[in-house]
């Protein structure tokens, strides 16, 4: 009869999920719409969205936006029909383009989520693609790599500037060509790596807007691979799911300061490719997918190790900025050992500006009673000095 409760205590307590729990995967509501794989995936203020697909017969359009804090779906306005898009977002608005609608598109669209209206946009300034990846640096967009038809993978790289609307060419990734890579930004940098040109890839490079350069970093600490998803939380980069000849489901996280991979829990949901994700303040989220047999909604979210949301260093030429407090709620303070002139600049999780100023003072207070809780980044620089942190916000 002991061995009996005990064994019904054990069970009553495996279904319990510790709410504090870090580097855990936890299922959330199914996606919204249908099944389907190739999304493309991007957040625009605390919100996360997933839209345009394939299902294996028909293309779609649809766009779903996820609240994180009543873990639901909403529909919103949709897209043309394609899928394979890369997406990512500037300040509010999110932008799609690249793909397949029948044909290679190099079609380009903005989306304002506070109209939950589209605009076509210039069109991408490279040949007509799928399978790129695309990232934002501040204010400015970028997408490169791909594959435009047999046997053309690509390797070129685009800036896009939503303020004139405008491509222009940048220095081509380091890497060799491929398509079906994985990209994503982390401060003032880019990255970009796995992939495929009908052999498999795991090197990982970065990209510095500042001196228009590519230098290759640590390779992937998993495998070689394609078709991987990959998001931003705080100061690290993550990479999971994706194939090498067998579907995956680790899952792997960058730190860009030490330059080192290191394997996290693997993804709790079944192996498989082409899946879509985000991440929102300190969370990261994967859904959809593919893995030949079955086509995926389920829906995760990533907590990571509290480490990755503590207000440390990424990158720094100098230690002059105090932050406190952090977390902060309604005030945070910048303390400097300078009074020179600086230019103060604060991007969210998403990479959106939310504060931007210029001044001489040694201590700054400002209001972010009305941010939104997660991570952000402060960066200051003059001349070439320049320090970039990190700090948290809880409400």
């Amino acid at each position: 009869m002991k061995k009996n409760v005990l064994i019904l205590i054990n069970l009553l307590l495996a279904g319990f999920t510790d709410s504090t729990a870090q580097n855990t995967w936890t299922q959330k509501t199914d996606f919204g719409g249908t099944a389907r794989f190739g999304t493309a995936g991007f957040s625009i203020s605390g919100d996360g969205y997933l839209g345009t697909r394939s299902d294996g017969g028909s293309l779609y359009g649809d766009l779903w936006k996820y609240d994180t804090s009543t873990n639901a779906w909403t529909q919103k306005i949709g897209t043309v029909t394609s899928w394979a898009r890369v997406g990512f977002s500037i300040d509010s608005k999110a932008y799609i383009g690249t793909g397949y609608d029948g044909s290679y598109t190099n079609t380009f669209w903005e989306y304002n989520s506070a109209t939950d209206t589209w605009t076509q946009k210039a069109d991408f300034g490279g040949t007509s693609r799928q399978y790129a990846v695309g990232f934002s640096i501040v204010s400015k967009g970028y997408i490169g790599t791909g594959y435009d038809g047999l046997p053309n993978f690509t390797k070129d790289f685009w800036e896009y500037d939503p303020s004139t609307n405008v491509w222009t060419p940048k220095a081509n990734f380091g890497g060799a060509a491929r398509c079906s890579a994985v990209g994503f930004s982390i401060g003032d940098k880019g990255y970009i790596g796995t992939g495929n040109d009908q052999n498999f890839y795991n090197d990982f490079w970065e990209y510095d807007p500042s001196i228009n350069s590519w230098i290759r970093k640590a390779d992937f600490g998993g495998s070689a691979r394609q078709q991987a998803v990959g998001f931003v939380i705080g100061s690290k980069g993550y990479i999971g799911t994706g194939n090498d000849g067998n579907f995956k489901n680790d899952f792997w996280e960058y730190d860009p300061s030490t330059n080192n991979w290191t394997q996290k829990a693997n993804f709790r949901g079944a192996p498989r490719v082409f899946a879509g994700g985000f991440s929102i303040g300190g969370k990261g989220y994967i859904g959809t997918g593919w893995d030949l047999n079955v086509v995926y909604k389920d829906f995760w979210e990533y907590t990571p190790d509290s480490s990755v949301t503590s207000g440390t260093n990424i990158i720094s030429k100098s230690n002059q900025v105090l932050i406190f407090p952090n977390p902060a709620s309604n005030k945070i303070f910048f303390t400097f050992t300078s009074s020179e002139k600086k230019e103060i600049q604060i991007t969210n999780a998403l990479g959106e500006i939310v504060f931007s100023e210029k001044t001489d003072q040694e201590q700054m207070q400002i209001d972010v009673s009305n941010f939104s809780s997660g991570i952000y980044v402060m960066r200051w620089s003059s001349g070439e000095n320049f320090e970039t942190k990190t700090f948290s916000i809880t409400k």
